[in-house]
């Protein structure tokens, strides 16, 4: 109930509290106008115009659910990382993140395109941000979902953190990535092992979001519910899960 009911209150609250008075600096704005510059927006495939906002961990599968999703109802995928490497290349701290991605968001949807948000949107405040801006755009028919993915192989007895495992190998056998792989670690490897550090580094800090500890028969991490109403949640463990990004799509035509 208290969930819901701050679901439903916090996007009027962020609107008049925090959108009426941010502001982009110099270099936001820089980075914002290259990463729009570089967008083409994709042919639209379903009738009324959606933003789908994903909601995992690092190595959970969102991008992958993303990328076949987007294909499959014509989107563009607006990455997170991508608009920190911007800044990062401006100078400028990863803040404005959310606020070009917004803007990108919006620009796609004016000019009749649909949108899907790598970021994770797990945090309330990110999604409140998110459907204030849905709204105030007074784009008719606009529709806003969130999918939330995860990866969970069952679990062994035993074995504290086993339903980890393939989200940690994931992240230590990823193709390289820039945004990544050019942050900054005390570990002195190459670029790929610098990558796969990073990732593993942000899998864990934000892993109590998503996950809560049991200390029981030597402990393990459970996966705890989302914390908003999803439209649907992806098991990408699950060799299926194409399929169930295809009926995803399918609701949404």
């Amino acid at each position: 109930m208290v969930n819901r009911l701050t679901e439903f209150l916090l996007p009027s609250i962020i609107k008049y509290m925090v959108h009426k008075k941010e502001k982009l600096t110099a270099k936001e704005k820089k980075a914002q106008n290259t990463f729009l510059a570089s967008l083409k927006v994709a042919k639209r495939k379903t009738k009324n115009p959606v933003v789908v906002a994903m909601i995992g961990l690092v190595g959970s599968g969102k991008s992958s659910v993303a990328r076949k999703l987007a294909g499959l109802i014509g989107a563009n995928i607006i990455e997170g990382d991508e608009i920190r490497v911007l800044l990062r290349k401006e100078g400028e701290k990863y803040e404005g993140t959310r606020k070009i991605a917004e803007n990108a968001a919006l620009e796609i949807i004016k000019k009749g395109g649909n949108v899907v948000m790598d970021s994770d949107h797990i945090d309330a405040k990110k999604r409140a941000s998110l459907r204030a801006k849905a709204k105030s755009a007074g784009i008719k028919g606009i529709k806003l979902v969130f999918i939330c993915t995860y990866s969970e192989d069952g679990g062994q007895p035993g074995i504290p953190g086993f339903t980890l495992d393939t989200m940690i190998g994931r992240n230590m056998t990823g193709a390289y990535d820039e945004f990544f792989g050019e942050a900054k670690t005390s570990w002195q490897g190459n670029k790929q092992e610098k990558a796969a550090v990073v990732k593993l580094r942000e899998m864990i800090r934000r892993l109590p979001h998503h996950y809560r500890w049991e200390n029981k028969n030597g402990g393990r991490w459970i996966i705890k519910n989302p914390p908003c109403a999803v439209f649907a949640d992806i098991n990408t463990a699950d060799p299926d899960w194409k399929l169930e990004v295809r009926k995803i799509a399918q609701k949404l035509f």
